[in-house]
Parts: C-alpha cells; structure tokens; sequence
C-alpha cells in the first residue's frame, strides 16, 4: 500500500521543488509539511493490515531522511552567516541547544555534520542527490576531523564506499580509514584519537556515560573489568547480572578500591519536604543535591544513611532556615566493624560482600537513629534503595491510617 500524503512529500522533498518551493502559488513548504505531519498523527490506523503500516513506516522513514539532509543543508547556510550572533549566543551548538529539542551533544553532532557537508561539495551533492544518506555524512564528518586534507584527497573513493554500504558497514570502514589516515600521516596530528569520557546527568541524578578510548585503552579496561566481575553462577542466590551491569559495578570497584569511600553531599531541601510533606506548589519546593540537581526525597535518605551531609533548609526559595555542618555519620572504624560482622549484604540470599555495600542506618538518620553498630547493617546498593523504598511505603501507610 502506497500512502499518497507520503508520495507526494517524498516526491517535493526529493525534487527541491524549484525555487525553494515559492513557486507553488504562494504555498508556504513548512506549513504544508506541518499539516501533512497533524494529518498523519491523527490519522485513524486501527484497521490497518501489518504491510500498509510497513509501508507507511518505510515512507516515513525516507521522508525523515530527506528531511534530516534538507536540515543539514539549511544548518549550513545558517551557521556560515553566523546567524546565531544575532542573539548573542556564544555557539551555534548553544543556540540550538537551547531553543530546539536537542541535547548539547545532538546539537554538537548536528553542527560539525553541516560544516562537514558544506566544506566538500562532492559530498553535499551525492547527499542532495539521495546516493549517500545523513548517517553517512555524520560518520564521515567524525572520521574526517582533523583530517579534512586527506579526506578531501580519497573523498571520490569513500562516497563509491559509502553509496554501496549501509550504514554499519560504512562506520566500520571509516574506522580502520582513520587508522591508515592517522599512520601515514607526517604533519597533521591524529587530534580525534584523543581520549574523552563526558557524563550527563538526567531525572534523579542518573548519569549517562559517554566516550572515546584508543584501541589498546579499550581492551585493556575491557578486560580488566570482566576479569574483576566474572559471569554469576546461573544457579546462585540471585539471577545472573548481564555484561553491561558486571562492568558497571566492575567500573565502580576500581574507583571504590576495596572499601567504597563515604559519599560527600549537599542538600538543597525545603523544610516542608524535609519534614516528610512535600508543598502542592511544586515551585515552592526543592530537594536538589549541589552539582547534580534535583533528586528525589527518597534518594536523599538513602545517601544520607552513610555519607558527609551538609544541608540547608529552606522556607520557599530564599529564605534561609537551617544552614547544618556537615558531620561524618558512620566513621571508618565503625565501618571495618560492621563489615567484619556482615561479611555480607544482609538482604537474604543476597551475596555480594560487604566491603561493597552501604552502611544503612535501621533506624534512620534523619529520624534521630544512633550511629552506632546495633542501629547498622551492610546492604547492597540495590538492596538500599529497595529498603529505603519499603520504608517510604509503611510511613505513607501510617500516616493514611
């Protein structure tokens, strides 16, 4: 099944539609192609068969990536003029940032393409053309930084490589190109081999890893990390972790070493939310920790059993009603002492050792508990959080009672 508003938009986008489309009786391109999207997103599709959507999502697709060269191209143009200093922005990667629905990151990646594109017409036209596609122009764009030079001088050859390969194939290629690049280059330093590691922080202060290490770096991390967190026993207390979650805490123990250092924080908290009773007005709390932002209640107490708090409550958001020292909760001693008698989360059937875990307080912290070893447990970070969360339930159902 053909979709006629797909065809159509396919057929414009692909032919330019001369005149950058002024042509069309005073038709506005943009406009149209937003009522075409609302018409497709309110489109009735409950009594389609499995190949009209398959058709309809192949046309989506191609006309995204049509779309996708046309904002290269226009990415170009604009940055080429420096439109984004009209503003005042500092970057074209800050300008679009912050007024389109793009990460940094995205928006970085966006950029570096449309100078790509625009610096080699070859390029831009076997993409105007539809011979190449944008993924193709993003890994080309990577693999040629600081190496415009030579790129310009194979460009013939890696566009004949990159219009017979899908995508995937084509990264691999550019990948051992920038190998034989970077080899028998004299003068122009291999600048993108350099090592990189970026974090992002999202919801509740979780961090997104991003990075780059050589090829020698990889392998040995790689193999340092599965060595330290080897395959679970399939038959063992608890279901085997995967690769990626044995590397993650592989990761942790090499930053930990054997005993994981006491957690540092600082907590921007409204009283009310401190006091258990988050305010209606969510503009009128917070409950943010300094350098991350903001995180929920939860969390905090569950950092705050085995950490160096420093806290400042708030009565809205500015008035200052309790500025605390930050105090040491469980010491070293006291932490030795609880792992020599643990040896172990004490979750049942849970194994992993305590030298790995938290120090949770039974009776919690911010409820006056005592630190000492008869109000302490060991746990497993998964294990407290999860007995942070049953707590939060019991109080919520004691207070509803």
């Amino acid at each position: 099944m053909q979709h006629p508003t797909i065809d159509a938009t396919s057929d414009a986008v692909r032919a330019g539609d001369a005149a950058t489309g002024t042509a069309r009786a005073g038709h506005d391109p943009l406009a149209g192609l937003s009522a075409a999207v609302a018409t497709l997103a309110g489109e009735d599709r409950s009594a389609w068969t499995g190949v009209a959507r398959a058709d309809l999502l192949v046309g989506l697709l191609s006309v995204r990536e049509r779309l996708d060269a046309v904002i290269l191209a226009v990415t170009g143009e604009w940055d080429r003029d420096k439109s984004w200093e009209l503003d005042g922005a500092r970057s074209p990667v800050a300008w679009i940032a912050h007024r389109a629905p793009l990460t940094r990151q995205d928006a970085s990646s966006l950029v570096r393409t449309a100078r790509f594109v625009r610096s080699f017409d070859t390029t831009a036209k076997a993409l105007d053309a539809g011979d190449i596609t944008t993924g193709h122009a993003t890994i080309a764009a990577q693999a040629a930084k600081h190496r415009a030079e030579t790129y310009r001088d194979h460009e013939a050859v890696i566009l004949d490589v990159a219009r017979e390969l899908p995508v995937t194939g084509f990264r691999q290629v550019m990948q051992h190109w920038k190998a034989i690049a970077d080899d028998q280059a004299v003068s122009e330093p291999p600048g993108d081999d350099t090592d990189y590691l970026d974090i992002t922080t999202t919801f509740e202060g979780i961090g997104h890893l991003d990075g780059r290490l050589s090829a020698t770096a990889v392998k040995t991390l790689i193999d340092r990390l599965d060595a330290m967190e080897p395959p679970d026993p399939k038959d063992g207390p608890r279901a085997p972790r995967s690769q990626a979650q044995r590397r993650a805490a592989a990761l942790m123990r090499l930053v930990h070493g054997d005993t994981p250092p006491t957690t540092t924080i600082d907590i921007v908290i409204d009283h009310e939310t401190f006091a258990g009773r988050p305010p209606a007005d969510p503009t009128q709390g917070c409950c943010d920790l300094l350098g991350q932002g903001p995180i929920s209640p939860l969390v905090v107490r569950t950092l705050a059993c085995d950490a160096a708090i420093g806290r400042v409550v708030m009565n809205g958001n500015s008035e200052i009603l309790d500025l605390g020292r930050r105090t040491r909760v469980v010491s070293p001693a006291l932490r030795r002492a609880v792992i020599l008698r643990d040896r172990t989360c004490t979750e049942e059937g849970c194994d992993v050792p305590a030298h790995r875990c938290d120090i949770h307080h039974v009776i919690p912290w911010q409820h006056h508990g005592p630190t000492t070893l008869e109000n302490l447990k060991a746990k497993c970070p998964t294990h407290h959080l999860k007995t942070h969360q049953r707590m939060e339930a019991d109080i919520r159902q004691h207070r509803r009672e």
